[in-house]
């Protein structure tokens, strides 16, 4: 990595002397005859103000300087030259010395078309007044406040209708839904950065490069992308350098520390497990294991009751985790050119002890533009290696090649497993090469603490100490992206009179190379005398995977004004090739114990996976207005892909919108001052989509095997179809309705946005069961077979007022979500994920279990309950202590309306809600006063459910797994007043009180105080002539979250078809960081 920096500072020293070496020889020889003499000078504005940090330069040279505080400034040029003095959102001007050594106020003109705000679009740039598209622009300042190794995070609460969760782990990819879900594949928006498609992921991009973010939210905003676009894009604009600009050197930088909320849970000492142990097992007429029986010589307690361990798993597990960032950036230009060059590093220590998570992140950046005639250049070039050590097991049910069986992960078993087991143990640690005395294997738990069946009961849970330590699972990212662009202006090259006219063509290219290696070593260990997860040889895997990607670009556009007509076309040719290529190896048994590669093992085997994909596509847009009043835009794509068959790849996305500035109109009462923008918008537009198809879905794979001829019976080897594909599948289709107004009230200063929408997402790719005597492999097939309904409204309060002493900067977003599946299946049929359900006329992915009625009181209760038809109630198995459920069916009358039945079964399961949040929301505020500044950013969600997995199994008296304190307050006949049913273990076949039902349903509407930051901006007296721009500030985040729900991570990200579920996330730390900022 430090030889990739010495080389691009080698660059950037070359840069200004590249520059210099492009001036007109004859100006230099002039300039040396002239005698370089002195000048000063102050910048202000049209009211007098004093602009501090413009910049002024020598023309034609990288001379120059910025204006301090009160706008001053001193510079030596020859006495004949000519200086330009410029300033963001104003109006360049250049002034001639003429031999003055003092230049007096010089006054900048405030530039209307910059502070009209020109955002970029897909393929273009447009005033923000003139859109007619729901496009949302972020505070790109605020946004970088909040430290986070992934610029999607950073989005949350900025941007209605864009929902983004996530559980804490270092440099784990956010889910990103942009107005709900639009698929049941990959939801994920698409990002542009530097008008470059990046796909569905930027993690490997440092955010501090960021200038400007645009969310196109709409099919007439995003359809110009195509098939790719169908969830929403993201367009990203990274930082350039500034024509005629000194170079400038910035720095950033910040250290925090990360630390693990440890209240969430509360659960069980030595103590007081073992008395719940001792009473689910007596509850239930079994024997308990043999630690807890006070007359074995196996009882885990002294005399006094106290226990001989008593682990504080929380303690043990969890420690204070460190992050820091730290980023130089180096821009500057000359008359015809500019550069930036970035490097940053990123890295953050994870909250749990052990291997991971950890994430380490390398970014270098390089950007050119440079003007040659008639002709623009822009390169750009950005190279990122990362390296992420994870958790041993991060997911529920989680498969590891090499352990026996799926494993609880890691963050549940930090809480369920009992205080009883040590966290470390010497005896069990083997060096000797002798056997284990505990578990008759010669390797053990490496002086890790071990449980034992007949003590400690079938936990079948790890410690944490030990997979987490031993068990390495470690990712390295490469990637570089490459790009490169040529704009050609046609009328400067023919030397016509452009006037209101402008012909251009763009040629783009790109080239993104990824590489990942995945490194996963478990080494031989018994965790317990069971063979649940019993290992006695090592098992290392090591997996390499290629992804390439390149795009051409072609593009003309032509903008022109005809009197009060303006027009904009762009028409388009795009083509993008995917590899993707992996190699794997797998091996056991290591020879030399700590040379871990794969050809170091007594078996080895391997694999290789090779795809491709491409997509060619057409594309044109034409914008229009009339006197700025009336606008149009229409926008049409074909996009042809190589995943869907060649008689069906290829499709036709059109998008339309109209806008009207009412506050143009002449009949307008109200003047421009109070009132600067009234539009009202619509739009109409479809988008295609495949990102629920591989390369090869549409294609029958092939078997080969023996098979017996039936001519004299013999046995040949032959090859048959064996799996059951669908050859017509077709693109996913998305037509989405948008209806909006736009409010500037009182010069800007109070903005209001809103808008309706409704996206139907038709013929997604959904997997269709294949019955079982057709005789092929799969047991389902991919197929155009449902309909999902997303609605809702957005609304963008913001209020900015500069003009005062003390300044401030207020916005609120709030949006309300509606989901709807219309069809599923050729039939129809419920899809059942565990306890989620998902169905026609419900949201995806609902809640599906029993209605909890509370606790039987008594045997009398339990016999003389009665339904709402008045008839008694059999809930087989219950006892008095145990929760009712409630008839809900069992038959059904004529119109289809289920019947209570008197018996409580599977049909008594019913809808309990969704994962969906209805309603969400985001706050942020900024103050700034004589140099200090605050900001708050809070965001929040309501209208929805949890079901938190730890929660869950806490809760369960089932098993011999620690659990949470509620179970001391557990019903009792002696302790009635309580909503915790009584503790026993499961009877087959009988209802039980761990039965999924509403009771483990939470409320999970929130409020999180998100992120809290005081700064202080230095003056640049301090300093001298050298730095400037100098600031402190100390931020928090994650400090304080509002809401009901119990467990980790509220705003976690649950999975497409189980939104509402967490499976022990890892928990989002609590931070406290200070940083500093400065130039040069």
């Amino acid at each position: 990595m430090k030889y990739l920096y010495i080389i691009l500072l080698g660059v950037l020293a070359l840069v200004p002397a590249t520059y210099a070496a492009g001036t007109n020889n004859a100006d230099v020889m002039a300039r040396a005859q002239a005698e370089d003499i002195t000048v000063t000078g102050k910048i202000i504005d049209d009211t007098g103000e004093a602009l501090p940090g413009a910049t002024v330069t020598q023309k034609g040279t990288t001379n120059g300087t910025i204006t301090d505080i009160d706008g001053n400034f001193t510079l030596t040029v020859p006495s004949d030259a000519t200086v330009v003095v410029s300033f963001i959102g104003f109006k360049s001007t250049e002034v001639i010395v003429g031999g003055r050594s003092v230049l007096g106020n010089i006054t900048l003109g405030i530039d209307l078309t910059e502070l009209d705000e020109v955002i970029v679009v897909g393929y273009g740039t447009q005033r923000k007044v003139d859109l007619t598209g729901s496009v949302a622009i972020v505070d790109t300042e605020e946004m970088k406040k909040v430290s986070n190794s992934n610029i999607s995070t950073m989005l949350q609460g900025r941007v209605a209708g864009v929902q983004i969760t996530s559980d804490g782990q270092p440099g784990a990819d956010p889910a990103v839904r942009i107005r709900g879900m639009g698929s049941f594949g990959n939801t994920s928006p698409l990002y542009v950065v530097d008008g470059v498609i990046m796909g569905t992921t930027i993690r490997d991009f440092s955010p501090n490069d960021i200038e400007s973010v645009q969310v196109l939210k709409d099919a007439s905003a995003a359809a110009i992308y195509g098939a790719r676009s169908a969830n929403g894009v993201v367009i990203i604009t990274t930082k350039s350098g500034k024509k005629d600009q000194p170079m400038r050197i910035d720095y950033s930088g910040y250290i925090g520390f990360d630390q693990v909320q440890k209240d969430v849970y509360d659960v069980m000492d030595a103590e007081q497990y073992g008395q719940h142990l001792t009473d689910v097992f007596g509850n239930s007429g079994l024997d308990v294991p043999s630690g807890y029986n006070p007359n074995s010589e196996n009882y885990l307690y002294n005399a006094d009751g106290t226990a001989k361990v008593n682990t504080n798993w929380y303690d043990e597990v969890f420690k204070t985790g460190i992050r820091q960032n730290h980023n130089i950036n180096l821009s500057g230009g000359g008359e015809n050119n500019t550069y930036n060059v970035a490097m940053d590093y990123f890295t953050q220590e994870g909250t749990m002890e052990g291997a991971g998570p950890n994430f380490d992140r390398y970014t270098a950046r390089f950007k050119n533009s440079m003007d040659v005639k008639f002709i623009k250049f822009n390169t750009n070039v950005v190279y990122s290696h990362s390296d992420q050590d994870n958790m041993a097991l991060s997911n529920a049910n989680e498969y590891v090649e090499g352990l026996y069986g799926s494993q609880f992960p890691v963050m549940a078993s930090a809480l369920i497993t009992p205080p009883t087991i040590k966290a470390y143990d010497e005896s069990t640690w083997v060096l000797d090469g002798t056997l284990s005395p505990a578990s008759g294997y010669q390797y053990d738990s490496y002086g890790y603490g071990t449980y034992y069946d007949d003590i400690h009961g079938d936990l079948r849970v790890t410690n944490v100490l030990l997979t987490n330590n031993l068990l390495e699972r470690n990712s390295t990212v490469d990637r570089i992206v490459a790009s490169g662009s040529a704009n050609v202006d046609f009328l400067e090259m023919l030397n016509a009179e452009s006037g209101k006219h402008k012909l251009s063509y763009n040629l783009n290219l790109s080239y993104s190379k990824t590489h990942v290696k995945d490194f996963t070593f478990v080494p031989a260990f018994i965790q317990s005398t069971t063979n649940y997860l019993t290992k006695s040889n090592e098992t290392l895997t090591e997996e390499h995977r290629s992804y390439t990607e390149s795009l051409i670009e072609n593009t003309i556009n032509y903008d022109g004004q005809f009197g009060r007509h303006h027009v904009n076309v762009l028409a388009g040719q795009s083509f993008q090739r995917w590899d993707h290529n992996r190699l794997t190896g797998i091996g056991n048994n290591m020879t030399e114990p700590y040379y871990l590669q794969v050809n170091n093992s007594e078996q080895t085997q391997s694999s290789t996976y090779e795809e491709v994909s491409l997509m060619e596509s057409y594309f044109g847009r034409i914008n229009y207005d009339f006197d700025e009043k009336y606008l149009f835009s229409a926008t049409v794509r074909q996009d042809a892909s190589s995943r869907l068959s060649p008689d069906d790849n290829t499709d036709i996305f059109p998008a339309a919108s109209v806008g009207w500035r009412i506050d143009r109109e002449g009949f307008f009462p109200v003047s421009e001052s109070t009132i600067s923008l009234f539009k009202i918008r619509g739009s109409y537009g479809e988008q295609g989509n495949i990102s629920n198809l591989g390369p090869y879905d549409y294609m029958a794979t092939m078997a080969r095997g023996d098979y017996t001829y039936s001519y004299q019976n013999s046995v040949v080897m032959g090859s048959a179809i064996s799996s059951f594909v669908n050859e017509r599948l077709l693109w996913e289709k998305k037509k989405t309705l948008d209806i909006g107004l736009d409010l500037g009230l009182f010069d800007d200063q109070l903005e209001f946005t809103f808008d309706w929408y409704e996206a139907t997402a038709e013929d997604l790719h959904y997997d269709v069961a294949v019955p079982a005597q057709a005789g092929f492999t799969n047991a389902a097939v991919k197929m155009n077979a449902a309909t999902m309904v997303n609605s809702g409204m957005e609304f963008l309060l913001a209020y900015h007022n500069y003009n005062n002493e003390v300044k401030f900067d207020v916005s609120a977003n709030f949006s309300t979500l509606t989901n709807e599946v219309t069809k599923l299946g050729v039939l129809n049929a419920p899809r059942t994920d565990g306890t989620a359900r998902t169905e026609v006329g419900r949201e995806i992915g609902s809640f599906y279990g029993y209605v909890y009625e509370g606790i039987f009181q008594s045997q009398d209760e339990i016999d003389n309950r009665v339904n709402s038809e008045g008839n008694f109630i059999d809930q087989p198995g219950a006892q008095p202590g145990d929760v009712a459920y409630a008839d809900i069916a069992g038959a059904f009358d004529a119109e289809g309306n289920p019947i209570p039945d008197g018996q409580i079964t599977n049909e008594d399961q019913t809808y309990l809600g969704s994962g969906l949040p209805k309603y969400s929301f985001g706050l942020n505020a900024r103050v700034e006063w004589k140099g200090l500044d605050l900001s708050v950013m809070a965001f929040g969600a309501a209208g929805f459910k949890a079901v938190d997995f730890v929660d869950v199994t806490l809760r369960s008296s089932y098993g011999a797994l620690n659990k949470s304190t509620d179970l001391l307050n557990a019903w009792t006949p002696e302790n009635t007043n309580t909503d915790v049913p009584r503790v026993a273990n499961r009877s087959n076949g009988d209802i039980t009180n761990d039965m999924f039902s509403s009771r483990f349903i939470q409320d999970a509407t929130y409020l999180k105080i998100a992120n809290i930051q005081i700064g202080y901006n230095f003056p640049d007296s301090w300093f001298g002539d050298y730095i400037n721009n100098v600031r402190i500030y100390a931020t928090g985040q994650n400090l304080f979250v509002f809401s009901k729900y119990k467990g980790y991570n509220v705003d976690f990200a649950g999975g497409t078809f189980t939104p509402g579920y967490n499976y022990a996330s890892y928990p989002t730390p609590r931070t406290v960081m200070g940083g500093v900022q400065f130039s040069f």
